[in-house]
């Protein structure tokens, strides 16, 4: 296992090609058994040396093969609107927790593209970063500087 830190100092980790193949034989096999396990990361969290959760964030925001990934097809201008007004219906709802599988399904549903969760959290937060920098902008334009 292979670990590394973000800028948080928060430890990340890269799951392994091995395990990666091992991860899809037995996702495939699962779908093909008619998704008989409740829970397919837990048993293949006994094969790799991962937990069920990382095994679960690496197969729906990277392995599974009905993904849609910007990689492969960036979001259009369309589905990066859909995300803001989404998120943003949300907030107003006073919702505090965003539900990134549930935006992820609507959008499946709305342009039949599976985008990974990670891609729609990235997208809305790089949005708000932008809109908070541009606002910080704004206030010291508009306070000025006199010093000039």
């Amino acid at each position: 296992m292979d670990h590394k830190y973000n800028k948080r100092g928060k430890r990340t980790y890269k799951i392994d090609s091995d395990s990666e193949k091992i991860i899809i034989d037995y996702m495939q096999q699962w779908i093909n058994k008619g998704r008989v396990d409740w829970n397919p990361f837990a048993q293949l969290s006994k094969m790799v040396p991962y937990s069920s959760k990382q095994i679960y964030h690496h197969w729906v925001n990277k392995l599974d093969p009905t993904l849609c990934l910007l990689s492969d097809m960036p979001l259009a201008p369309y589905e990066k609107e859909y995300i803001y007004e989404w998120v943003e219906r949300q907030l107003n709802a006073n919702i505090k927790k965003i539900s990134w599988k549930a935006l992820q399904t609507n959008m499946n549903k709305e342009f039949g593209r599976l985008r990974p969760q990670n891609d729609l959290k990235n997208t809305w937060y790089s949005k708000k970063r932008q809109l908070s920098n541009q606002e910080k902008n704004e206030v010291y334009s508009e306070g000025g500087n006199d010093s000039l």
